[in-house]
C-alpha cells in the first residue's frame, strides 16, 4: 500500500511466418523507467561506477588489470571522446538465458 510500484511490464506476441510450437512473445519496459528505477533503489548506491579508470598492477604499469567493463580500454577511449562533465553509463537492459558476470 506505502510501497511504490515497480515497473510495469508489457508483452506483445510475435506472429511469424514459420509454424512454432508455442507463441513467441516479446516482454517488454520503458528503459529509461528502467534505469530511473536502478538510480532510485539505494541499495546500489555503493555499486554504481561512473568512471572510466586503468588500473595496473604496479607503478610502473607494466601490467593491465580488467576486472570490470570501466577498466578497459574501450571505456577509456569512449570517455575521452565526452565533453567534459560528461559521463558513461553502461547498462545492460536486456538478458536472455545467458549467464552475465
Amino acid at each position: 500500500e506505502m510501497l511504490p510500484s515497480g515497473l510495469h511490464w508489457k508483452l506483445q506476441v510475435i506472429t511469424t511466418m514459420h509454424p512454432t510450437k508455442s507463441p513467441i512473445v516479446l516482454y517488454w519496459c520503458d528503459p529509461i523507467k528502467c534505469i530511473s528505477s536502478i538510480f532510485n533503489q539505494p541499495l546500489f548506491h555503493d555499486y554504481m561506477d561512473y568512471s572510466a579508470r586503468r588500473v595496473y598492477t604496479c607503478v610502473q604499469k607494466v601490467c593491465h588489470v580488467y576486472t570490470e567493463w570501466m577498466t578497459g580500454d574501450h571505456a577509456w577511449e569512449m570517455q575521452s571522446d565526452l565533453p567534459v562533465g560528461a559521463t558513461l553509463l553502461g547498462m545492460i537492459l536486456s538478458l536472455d538465458k545467458t549467464t552475465v558476470t
